[in-house]
């Protein structure tokens, strides 16, 4: 039966390559409801993950001209929903820590503004301290301050021990914390948040 479905998704896959856009409808036909169970195990949330399935396959109607027929079409999609979901989160974490720096500015009006950043700001710093990690230790740490699983729960999705999560846990917030010390007023906001 997987056999057959793998060949019927590659042939799809292929009359999509080929112009047929007839094949798009069949493949989110037979994705959609295995693709928003997927994203809203991570999200947890309906509308989310509705959301995360039509930006999934926006993306293949984007990608269609280069799709590889002959790669795991479920696997591309389920990679696309997955970073899909991370930004999402990432995007919220700024917001949620960008407020709360406009709260302490404003109870604080004396302050320098050396220590404000605007919010472009503040999300590029943190891109660029999250991409400075090593890539399973960044997973481990959007999967745990992010998306709010247990450290046995992503333990068990890595296939790894929970000793082992709580020590890439352990590296990346110190990795963190010694990188927003520089940058007192987000430090104490955004790192408050991501201890909890």
């Amino acid at each position: 039966m997987q056999a057959v479905d793998k060949e019927g998704t590659e042939q799809l896959v292929y009359a999509l390559l080929n112009g047929k856009e007839d094949a798009f409808v069949h493949l989110y036909r037979r994705f959609e409801a295995r693709l928003y169970t997927f994203a809203y195990k991570l999200t947890q949330d309906k509308d989310d993950a509705e959301e995360v399935v039509q930006e999934v396959f926006l993306k293949v109607w984007e990608k269609r001209q280069v799709l590889n027929p002959e790669q795991n079409f479920s696997g591309f999609l389920y990679t696309v929903a997955k970073n899909i979901v991370y930004n999402k989160a990432k995007q919220r974490a700024y917001h949620f820590a960008f407020q709360k720096h406009l709260a302490a500015s404003e109870q604080d009006i004396c302050r320098t503004t050396e220590n404000e950043l605007s919010f472009d700001e503040l999300s590029a710093l943190l891109d660029k301290i999250y991409e400075a990690l090593p890539p399973v230790r960044r997973q481990v740490f959007l999967m745990s301050r992010i998306q709010g699983l247990s450290n046995n729960e992503i333990a068990a999705e890595l296939h790894t021990s929970t000793s082992n999560i709580e020590n890439h846990l352990h590296k990346a917030l110190r990795f963190i914390r010694e990188k927003l010390q520089t940058h007192e007023m987000v430090y104490t906001t955004f790192f408050a948040f991501l201890l909890f």
